[in-house]
């Protein structure tokens, strides 16, 4: 990370153990997105796109909680590389963007877990948490219902 950002370490305190937790804290909210599509206990090695995505998340988090006013953050660069990021790990957790290791071979994704489908989920929910009385019934859902019983 300091050599992403050479200025962490000339104008803060912050300490190789601090950039190794906002690193640890970024590997593991990645980790949990793509954990549906990949087996991330099963990296021989971490992907070189998780490493740069991991990078750029840790260090606008060490720059907005640590370096940067809020005003000097938003003039920065940092925000949009943020957002970037967050999409690119919601891609690859998605199944939109696959991953590669560092020969550039596909990463298989896991084939024991699978979206379950319904053929009720294009309506409104039947249960609810709310109070008595405030459930909303979906006209749509009864009378397809009924058509399908021929009523």
């Amino acid at each position: 990370m300091l050599s992403a950002e050479p200025m962490i370490g000339s104008l803060t305190t912050i300490t190789s153990a601090h950039l190794y937790q906002f690193a640890e804290d970024a590997e593991a909210i990645i980790n949990g997105r793509i954990a549906r599509n990949y087996d991330v206990s099963s990296f021989a090695s971490v992907p070189t796109q998780l490493v740069a995505l991991a990078t750029d998340l840790a260090l606008y988090n060490v720059l907005a909680k640590r370096v940067f006013t809020q005003e000097r953050l938003q003039a920065s660069t940092w925000p949009n590389l943020f957002k970037e990021a967050n999409v690119e790990v919601k891609a690859i957790a998605d199944g939109e963007m696959l991953l590669t290791n560092s020969l550039g071979a596909l990463i298989a994704a896991r084939t024991e877990v699978a979206e379950l489908d319904s053929n009720t989920q294009t309506y409104l929910q039947t249960f609810h948490e709310g109070p008595i009385g405030s459930e909303v019934q979906d006209k749509d859902k009864i009378d397809d219902l009924l058509s399908d019983r021929e009523l």
